[in-house]
């Protein structure tokens, strides 16, 4: 939940800035129209969340390591390999692990924005009472509306639809009472005291969005921009009304909630506006707030997905989502595994194949240099393993042979054929001998500095890494040159080992720090596989 907020915050505030943005390039002046896009991007902000879920987006589909996919949880771009940790010997425990972070964070959340918009409740219920504790007016002069008089207030004030004044504006001239009337019905016809509401409750929730309250603020000042140019249009003098807000600026007290003709805070500006003088702007009428709603709706749907890093195929999502189902084992013989045990080719791995043997009754699989894992059966054919998500379906053909396996793992369903005996457990040979002469790949080290010197300039070239990876590691370059960028320039590359699963690791001095790579290269130099994590 916090991560959906965190992001649609982001979105929103991206969506501020685009509208910020046009108004500037456009030189848009106008108080009425400024409020009709901020209304919108309010209205769409609040609605981010929703947005996220239903914008369209391109689908990221990052290239599968096809040599540690299945039996190690995926290890994130920036994180250190498990097994380069292991086999090094420094694993570090974290002595803050037994605290659940995330649930701390979405607690101080719930604590902020639950004590914000119990202000909010306690300020619009006070304001609400104050108003129907007002003694209604009955006058010509109001024109129907609903005015009500109040002696615990100094300045006339809106809340909701009714207009308030203090006891003393009796004793106005009937100018001044003309521009207090049109001001305060202006926020009352504009809806004012809700668009503020909404944007209050809507800081509430973004609590940790600076635009959130920026936002909030600006829709005030604009508000109180938009009704004084309807008070001007009763009373021409512009020092005469400028006077009138600086009066009711120095009687002005605090309410919970409401639309105070005079604020303190926004006299200065609103004064200074006014004395300016100039023609009285455009107001909004349908027809602009449909052209104004029709250019704001693509680019907020645009906002809610504007990546497709974080979205996922709605298929593989169902996959996935199957996946993490808790699995339930079926009794199964021992010796009905037996037609299962040989070798798998791996689709994107072909000199790593997944190997599938008994260990007395335990039914074992892991691709060769890598830690085997025991599979549970749930059904004669699918098993699922013990300790993740993930599962594989063995294809049977109508002799009852074994010809393949499905693997099911992060919503994928990868075809493993099976392979012959001979050329399996001569892959693992190699393999192992390869571990054993611990030498580097021919050409490792050179694709490992052309890419370093790729991810410096911000620049992937597509022809120096296998196809199916390329888009996948362009996707995620923004990532790493945060982490990398700040090092500094690569001053040394040192080959370290080969590690279990055939991957050649270098240790890479930066100006300012120290990390190690993951390399595997195929026979022509391009990268199949690679990561990078800190020196272990």
């Amino acid at each position: 939940m916090l991560p959906l907020l965190l992001e649609a915050a982001l979105r929103s505030a991206v969506l501020m800035g685009l509208a910020w943005g046009v108004l500037r390039l456009l030189r848009v002046a106008n108080p009425f129209t400024q409020m009709a896009v901020w209304v919108g991007v309010l209205g769409f902000s609040l609605v981010m969340p929703v947005l996220m879920r239903l914008a369209p987006a391109e689908t990221l589909v990052v290239p599968m390591d096809g040599i540690r996919l299945w039996l190690r949880p995926a290890v994130a771009l920036m994180e250190t390999a498990p097994a380069a940790a292991a086999e090094a010997g420094t694993i570090e425990i974290d002595r803050l692990a037994w605290m659940d972070w995330r649930a701390v964070g979405f607690t101080l959340y719930l604590a902020v924005t639950g004590a914000m918009m119990l202000r909010l409740a306690a300020g619009t219920l006070v304001s609400l009472r104050l108003r129907n504790s007002a003694m209604v007016l009955s006058a010509a002069w109001t024109g129907g509306r609903d005015v009500r008089i109040s002696d615990k207030i100094t300045v006339p004030l809106t809340i909701a639809g009714t207009i308030l004044l203090p006891p003393d504006h009796g004793r106005w001239t009937d100018a001044k009472r003309r521009a207090v009337l049109a001001h305060e019905t202006s926020h009352v016809e504009r809806g004012d005291y809700y668009t503020l509401l909404l944007a209050t409750a809507h800081r509430a929730i973004f609590w940790f969005s600076p635009a959130a309250w920026w936002l909030n603020n600006h829709l005030a000042e604009l508000a109180e921009a938009n009704s004084d140019t309807d008070a001007l249009e009763q009373m021409e003098d512009r020092l005469n009304y400028a006077e009138i807000l600086v009066e009711m600026a120095a009687k002005a007290s605090r309410l919970p909630a409401g639309l105070a003709m005079a604020r303190p805070a926004t006299v200065a500006a609103r004064v200074d506006r006014i004395l300016q003088g100039g023609t009285l702007p455009l107001r909004m009428n349908a027809r602009r707030w449909a052209l104004i709603l029709a250019l704001l709706a693509p680019a907020a749907v645009a906002t809610a997905g504007t990546t497709g890093m974080d979205k996922v195929d709605p298929m593989v999502a169902e996959r996935m989502a199957e996946q993490q189902k808790p699995r339930k084992a079926i009794a199964m013989d021992p010796a009905a595994y037996d037609k299962f045990l040989g070798y798998y080719e791996m689709p994107f791995a072909k000199a790593r194949p997944v190997k599938v043997y008994r260990d007395g009754d335990r039914f074992m699989a892991n691709v060769i240099g890598q830690n085997p894992m025991e599979f549970l059966p749930e059904s004669p054919t699918k098993f699922f393993s013990k300790d993740m998500p993930m599962q594989g379906s063995f294809q049977v053909d109508a002799a009852g042979k074994v010809t393949g396996v499905v693997l099911h793992q992060n919503g994928h369903e990868l075809p493993a054929p099976r392979i012959d005996d001979a050329t399996g457990k001569s892959l693992e040979t190699a393999l192992a001998d390869r571990v054993k002469g611990n030498k580097p790949l021919p050409g490792s080290e050179a694709a490992l500095r052309a890419h370093i010197a790729q991810i410096k300039a911000g620049k992937i070239d597509r022809d120096s890494i296998l196809a199916d990876r390329a888009d996948g590691v362009i996707a995620v370059l923004p990532k790493i040159q945060k982490e990398m960028l700040p090092l500094g320039d690569l001053k040394q590359l040192e080959f370290r080992r080969v590690d279990a699963g055939g991957m050649d690791v270098y240790r890479a001095t930066y100006e300012k720090g120290v990390r190690d790579w993951w390399v595997l290269v195929t026979p022509d130099g391009k990268l199949d596989s690679m990561w990078f994590g800190p020196a272990a």
